[in-house]
This record gives structure tokens, C-alpha cells and sequence, in this order.
């Protein structure tokens, strides 16, 4: 069955975002849409990546869609308050091609490489 919630937000956990922590991006989105009394109008959906990964981390509210990049906690609050519960699209976080690359957080943990196969070392005589 499809969820009928009015507002879907789909929150990039690819590779490059992922550098970002979304999980700290997670957390305050479930927070203020709680803090809001959203919890049935908002479904929250974890994606892969959304393409706009020099301007990480990103999140797409439909409908719409509205594309949402360089976020923080802070303002994932302020899309759930004025976006959300409000109906009017924050403008400060808003995807603007042509801006700089972003750059993650200093300690921020890379994101794990996906595990390979131990490659069998071929040899010129077939062993």
C-alpha cells in the first residue's frame, strides 16, 4: 500500500552525503516533525544518491519536487517549520548550481569502502 501522507522527503545517504553523517540530519528531521505534530502528514525515505554531490547533503521534499542542499541540523528544523508545517519552501537552503564544492566536517569518518573479494593472485604458470 502507498503511504497517502501529503509530504514524502527522501534524505541522500549515498556515498558522497554519507560523509556528511545524514544520520545526524535523520535525527533532526523525526525530531521537529515530532516537535511538530507532523508525524502523518510527513513520510521520511532514505535514498540513494540524488546527483548534486559537490553541493552535499541533500534531501528532496515532494511534492514538487524541492531540492535541498549543504544542510544542517539546523536547517533540516527550518524545512520541517516553514517548508512542512508551513507550506513555503526555505530559500537559504535551496539547490543553486555553480556554487562551490562542499567539504565535510574535519573528523568526520569517510564513508566505509564496500567490501571486495580477495582477488586469487594469478600466475604466469597457472598455479
Amino acid at each position: 500500500m502507498l503511504d497517502k501522507a501529503p509530504y514524502r522527503v527522501h534524505v541522500c545517504c549515498g556515498p558522497s552525503c554519507t560523509r556528511f553523517n545524514p544520520k545526524i540530519l535523520l535525527q533532526a528531521l523525526e525530531e521537529e516533525i515530532a516537535a511538530q505534530g507532523l508525524e502523518d502528514q510527513v513520510s521520511i525515505q532514505l535514498s540513494a544518491c540524488r546527483n548534486r554531490c559537490e553541493q552535499s547533503p541533500s534531501l528532496n521534499v515532494y511534492p514538487g519536487p524541492v531540492f535541498y542542499n549543504r544542510l544542517t541540523p539546523e536547517a533540516v528544523r527550518a524545512i520541517v517549520r516553514q517548508h512542512l508545517a508551513g507550506g513555503e519552501p526555505v530559500q537559504e537552503w535551496l539547490f543553486r548550481p555553480g556554487l562551490r564544492p562542499t567539504v565535510p566536517p574535519r573528523g568526520a569518518a569517510a564513508a566505509p569502502a564496500a567490501a571486495q573479494p580477495e582477488k586469487k593472485k594469478r600466475r604466469w604458470w597457472g598455479g
